[in-house]
């Protein structure tokens, strides 16, 4: 009855520390390449993403992401703000070269029919 007590307790702390572990996620981070480089430093939020450009190279973080807007959707509201990328990263998924070219064709067509 002693083995089975301490090999509970030792299954509880595990579980308790793996649950430590998820709580302690990073949050959302993604990536953009700008298609052409921006001569002065961007900050803007976006879908509650504060995305931070310098240059060609843009970073978006938020502690959690708190829409359910698939990737190609996700980058055209990125696009139609800081301009056409050439690469784009939402998490671990990245998008195709033909999913970076109908992003930046929709975002395109939105800040044209918005002028």
């Amino acid at each position: 009855m002693q083995n089975f007590r301490c090999v509970s307790a030792i299954a509880a702390m595990a579980v308790f520390a793996a649950g430590g572990a998820f709580a302690q996620t990073t949050g959302y981070r993604g990536e953009a390449r700008l298609a052409t480089p921006s001569t002065a430093p961007v900050a803007q939020t976006i879908g509650g993403v504060a995305w931070r450009c310098d240059g060609d190279a843009c970073q978006g973080e938020a502690a959690r992401k708190g829409n359910v807007d698939g990737v190609v959707r996700e980058c055209k509201k990125v696009v139609a703000v800081i301009g056409p990328v050439a690469s784009y990263r939402s998490g671990a998924r990245e998008l195709t070269d033909s999913q970076v070219r109908a992003c930046n064709k929709a975002a395109i067509q939105l800040q044209t029919a918005r002028n």
